[in-house]
């Protein structure tokens, strides 16, 4: 087993507590977003919160904001596993946890991305008429990109692991 300095662990601890940490802000904001846009009440606030409806009236934009917010809570919970394999002393075991941060954070991104104009197609068909917007952001195409690039990542901790298990099997 490869041993991680002290302050690599440290490190790892602090980082794994603060993605905890976002992760029940996450659940919290995203909650009282959907709280929000279920009642309708986003502007009762004097137009101090602002909540993206993606052009969907408040409930089918209140499940776009619960269902993204689920997959990245579950993506900051996969991301938090991955830091507690570091802070235990196990850097290579951290393939399976990153591809899930990965699948789980790409899921999102898609969420976010295809939901609302399915959604808007859904309604439009159920009226008779209508539209669908299909909106796709510089932001959201950087997070693909990084997730396929987590992705390629993990293989490469697959066979970083491979290589240390024959390492160790010959010594």
């Amino acid at each position: 087993m490869i041993g991680l300095q002290p302050s690599t662990r440290r490190a790892a601890r602090r980082l794994r507590l603060a993605t905890l940490g976002a992760t029940l802000l996450l659940v919290l904001v995203t909650a009282a977003a959907a709280t929000l846009l279920f009642t309708d009440r986003v502007g009762a606030a004097g137009g101090a919160i602002e909540i993206d409806r993606f052009g969907l009236p408040p409930v089918p934009a209140a499940l776009v904001q619960l269902a993204s917010g689920a997959l990245l809570a579950v993506a900051l919970l996969q991301l938090a596993r991955m830091l507690g394999e570091v802070e235990a002393g196990r850097p290579f075991a951290t393939a399976r946890p990153l591809r899930g941060f990965a699948r789980f954070l790409f899921l999102s991104v898609l969420a976010s991305i295809l939901l609302p104009p399915f959604i808007q197609l859904a309604l439009a068909a159920a009226a008779g008429s209508g539209r669908a917007v299909f909106a796709l952001a510089g932001a959201d195409v950087l997070m693909l990109f990084v997730t396929g690039l987590l992705f390629l990542v993990a293989r490469l901790l697959d066979e970083a692991q491979r290589i240390a298990d024959d390492a160790s099997q010959i010594v």
